[in-house]
């Protein structure tokens, strides 16, 4: 699991932005909330527009560009990398990851056009590997030619030395690499607002129709339809059109995307990625601004499936009607302001209990910096 992520120079955090998902409080509901590692394991983040909502989590997949391999990436990603007159043009990332209760560091640079300038792995605190700015390379571990020392640090780190040494390098099953290699692989984050968009798990088919279809789930969308949001549809499949599902209505049979709402069209969106999640068994997902066409009874519904999957599972909104110690507990509540990322228990001194109204608590100002 991801125990803590760092940021600085990113687009429009200037100074270093820490996201740490170690636990503030102590508390006894909300259980899913939290993982068996003791990690945060859901969570959402608010914030005022422009306070950075969306840019943590784009951040937050920068690792994926250059250790995945066979995902879905955005082409326009190094659009506008680096903060705007930053001292050293560098965006510098930090990912602390907890595998089987033993903690892996993963720091590195980057340049304003996406190229990688140093990197750095710790594992349990031990330095394994460091490739300076300039060209030093310091590597403990692994045995590797000299040539291919003299290649790595003449190649201006084009690619990544953790990524070199899982493809050269003959490893055993569970090492350290293979387990960060997996989770950075499953990883997904997506937003539907003026465009759909995504990077990481590659989806199955290209259609929500063609996936529904192809694994059998017709019933199952009918029926998440009608718990998720009370709408009562008859779904059907039309022989010959393997890519569009299709709604009888008053003996009429209609595409149904052709009569969906706004909402209901990203509510198909999310049923296909949560199918599509459990499938691939997502490591981490984060999804922006993911109830902006939803009624605020349908915002928490979803959260609460959403809660309940596996992976580790952040969100983004503006609906405060969400905090609340019935979903989630305090500190799974994230606040950011352009500066920073806290939790609610990390923004006040007030010892926050369940009978609080925690939504009430932020609209009147208690867990502002």
């Amino acid at each position: 699991m991801l125990k803590e992520f760092r940021v600085q120079g990113y687009r429009g955090f200037k100074a270093e932005i820490v996201w740490s998902f170690v636990p503030a409080g102590d508390y006894d509901f909300a259980p899913y909330a939290v993982s068996e590692t003791g990690l945060i394991k859901s969570g959402i983040v608010f914030g005022k527009n422009g306070s950075g909502k969306s840019n943590l989590g784009y951040a937050l997949f920068d690792i994926i560009n250059h250790l995945a391999d066979g995902v879905h990436k955005d082409n326009n990603y190094y659009d506008n990398f680096v903060y705007a007159n930053h001292s050293d043009g560098l965006v510098k990332f930090t990912y602390l990851f907890l595998f089987d209760g033993r903690e892996l560091e993963y720091r590195y640079s980057k340049t304003r056009n996406g190229g990688l300038i140093a990197e750095e792995l710790k594992w349990e605190g031990n330095l394994i590997l460091s490739l300076e700015r300039n060209g030093a390379l310091t590597l403990h571990g692994f045995e590797l030619s000299e040539q291919a020392k003299k290649d790595i640090e003449q190649g201006g780190n084009a690619v990544s030395v953790v990524k070199f040494l899982l493809a050269s390098i003959p490893l055993s099953s569970g090492h350290y690499l293979l387990k960060l290699q997996n989770f950075v692989q499953r990883m997904l984050w997506f937003q539907n607002l003026d465009e759909r968009r995504y990077m990481g798990l590659k989806s199955s088919e290209p259609t929500l129709g063609g996936f529904v279809i192809k694994n059998n789930l017709i019933d199952d969308l009918q029926a998440f339809l009608m718990e998720a949001s009370e709408q009562s549809y008859s779904l059907l499949k039309v022989m010959g059109d393997e890519d569009e599902i299709y709604c009888l209505v008053d003996g009429e049979v209609l595409p149904l995307l052709t009569i969906a709402s706004t909402g209901t069209s990203a509510l198909l969106l999310l049923y296909c990625w949560m199918k599509q999640l459990e499938q691939q068994r997502a490591s981490f997902v984060f999804i922006d601004e993911f109830d902006a066409f939803y009624h605020f009874a349908l915002s928490k519904a979803v959260c609460k499936r959403l809660f309940n999957l596996p992976a580790q599972l952040f969100l983004s909104s503006h609906n405060t009607a969400l905090i609340s110690n019935d979903l989630l507990r305090p500190d799974c509540y994230f606040v950011i302001d352009g500066k920073s990322v806290r939790s609610l228990p990390q923004l006040t001194d007030k010892d926050l209990q369940w009978g609080h109204n925690l939504e009430k608590l932020y609209r009147g100002g208690a867990f502002e910096a």
